[in-house]
Order: structure tokens, then sequence, then C-alpha cells
């Protein structure tokens, strides 16, 4: 049984393309039920609770009971995090904010852009660059590059620093080929939409025309309310099975996607433990595992399959070209990832990859 609250299933690596115009948001979605394998039933329902004691989530649609609870509640955003930035921000993070970007977008003549990443962690750490490398090549083909500068004003040390300074180098060789700025270690404390001005610790504080930021996440209420998460932070998971690792859940109790904290054995720094990036490839392959351990279970066979932590995403460079980037995030003393040089075969498997999850399981 699978309960969520939205009955249309996102591709969240195609919301630039909604961003940017390329697709419409019927090209990115499907209907959930048209997805799912014969023998799956499917509750749209808001999850109101749950007690991983008894393996049981309440439910708009009723309480829900099984011998088997996978949690994947995802990342909520917190736009109200950080005072002004919900009235003063774009966001592509959601198809409603993409589409209204989009609408900004059309009418934009040219000024400062300002890319923003105010607080971590977040899903996707490639997105907010890639972002700025298609808005880049978009501004190119209006005529309007010359007239706009594109700026990324960021909490991080580098980009998507977990995965080290080879993808960091690789992301920031990209960005300074097309002059798109990169300030690091910037925390965001305010955003002045009056003014269009971002505030930072500090003292310090950018000005802006447009203005994209990457919403705060925060861990749902109802796993904060179920005292499953760290404080402040995600819900802890042995690295290897997804199992909760928490004296508020019991046996046969999972957490994948973006809801888990996975620990990573490795670390760049000695005093800096780090935990997985919340991307979707991630959470594909956690589901698997622990798709293959319930089956593995409920057949009466022992459940050995494990989580290994590779993966890979597609980062769009514009122009009809992208470069794959692959890891091994359990890999020592480090985390290891590296990309391809961009060109079009891989942005076309990104798009073959975007219409994979979207097919009908039963076709």
């Amino acid at each position: 049984m699978l309960a969520d609250r939205s009955d249309r299933f996102v591709v969240g690596a195609a919301k630039t393309w909604v961003m940017l115009g390329e697709r419409q948001v019927g090209d990115v979605t499907a209907p959930r039920g048209t997805l799912l394998p014969e023998g799956v039933e499917y509750v749209r329902a808001d999850v109101l609770a749950v007690d991983a004691m008894r393996r049981e989530a309440r439910t708009s649609g009723g309480t829900l009971a099984g011998d088997h609870l996978v949690i994947a509640l995802g990342a909520e955003f917190d736009l109200a995090a950080i005072p002004g930035l919900e009235a003063g921000a774009h966001v592509f993070y959601t198809l409603e904010g993409a589409s209204r970007l989009h609408e900004s977008l059309a009418s934009f003549a040219g000024g400062r852009i300002v890319l923003l990443i105010p607080r971590l962690p977040f899903q996707c750490p490639p997105a907010p660059y890639e972002a700025s490398l298609l808005l880049h090549a978009w501004l190119e083909g209006r005529g309007l590059r010359g007239k706009t500068s594109i700026d990324v004003w960021t909490v991080e040390k580098s980009p998507m620093g977990t995965a080290g300074p080879e993808m960091g180098k690789t992301v920031l060789g990209e960005l300074s080929a097309r002059g798109i700025g990169f300030h690091p270690l910037e925390k965001a404390v305010s955003v002045e939409p009056a003014r269009n001005r971002v505030r930072f610790e500090g003292g310090g504080e950018v000005a802006y025309d447009l203005l994209i930021a990457i919403p705060p996440h925060r861990v749902p209420r109802v796993v904060v309310d179920a005292g499953l998460a760290e404080p402040g932070g995600w819900i802890p998971v042995d690295p290897r099975t997804l199992s909760v690792r928490s004296p508020k859940a019991g046996p046969h109790v999972y957490a994948i996607g973006d809801v888990a904290s996975v620990p990573l054995p490795g670390r760049w720094a000695p005093d800096a433990p780090l935990a997985l990036p919340k991307a979707g490839a991630f959470a594909a392959a956690e589901g698997e595992i622990v798709a293959a351990n319930l089956a593995a279970t409920v057949n009466g066979a022992a459940p050995d399959a494990a989580f290994d932590a590779r993966g890979q995403c597609y980062v769009e460079v514009g122009n009809g070209r992208a470069m794959r980037a692959e890891g091994d995030f359990f890999d020592l003393p480090h985390p290891i990832m590296s990309a391809h040089p961009p060109d079009e075969a891989q942005y076309r498997e990104k798009v073959a990859w975007v219409a994979q999850w979207l097919a009908p399981a039963r076709a």
C-alpha cells in the first residue's frame, strides 16, 4: 500500500525545463497510479501522524497499519526561515515556482541575477549550478547576456562539497568559463524586497534585479512529532539497510529519500562527518534495497540486499549539452565522484532517463 498526498509524480530533474519554458508541467509529471505495478494499492491522503512503534500512519483518509513501515516523506520547504525570502525570491524547486519564474523571465530585459543558496542541506546539490548555466545559455539566445550578470551566493565552501574537490573544481570551471560569479561561505540572514537586497551574516549585502533562491529545507513536522528526527536534523538510519535507528521505532521500520540521514564512513576533514546528499537517484536506489529486503522477509528468505551509495546525476550546461557525474559515497578515505566532459550524447541520456521515470508501469 502506498499513501501520498499528490496524485501526480514529478521528475525533479526536469523543473529547470519548466523554468525556461522548454517543457510544460504536464510534460514532466505523470498520474501516480499509472506508475505502480499490479498489486500495489494507492491511497491519496495526507499523512498526519506516524507511530513507528506500531507501524501505523494516521492519514486524512484513515489509519493505515502494516507489518512493515517505509517512511518516505521527503523534505519540506521553509522560505519563512529567512525574513523576506518568500516575498523577495523566486524558486524553481516546485512546479508552481518554476512556472512563476518562467513568467518573470519572459519579461526580463537584463540586470543582476542572484542565485542564492542560504542553507544546507538541500535537494540535488548540483541543481543551483545547473540552473545558473542554463540561464546563461537562455540569456545568450535572447541577446541579453551582455546586459546581465549572474552570481551564485552560497553558504557552501564549494559546489557539491560532499562529492569532493574534483567535482567542485569541475563545476567552478563551467561557471568561470561563462563569467558566472561564485561567492562562497555567505550565510543569508534576510532579504529586503523593497530595496532588492540580500543581507548576509557579517553585515555584507548584495543587490539584485532578479533573486532566485534554493528554499531552506526542514524535516516534516510529523517526523519531529513522532520523535524520529535527530535534534535539528533528519531520521537516522542504518547506512546499509535503511532501517530507522531510533528508540521510537520498532523493527521493520525504514526511512528512505530526503527524510533520511545516511552517515558516510569517509570524510574530507577529520572533524567534519558527512551524510549522503539528498538526491533522487539515491532515493530510488534506497527504495529498491528496502523493497528487496521486504520481499525476502515476506517470502521467508534472508534479507541480504545492501545499499552501496553509488549514484549518478546529470548536470546540463546549456545548448543541449550535459555531463554525467558518477560516484561512490561509501568509498574510503572519502567519497569519490567525477564527471565526464559535457556533450550532446549525455544530454540525450538525461532526456531518456526522465522519460523512463514517467513511463506507465502497465504499458
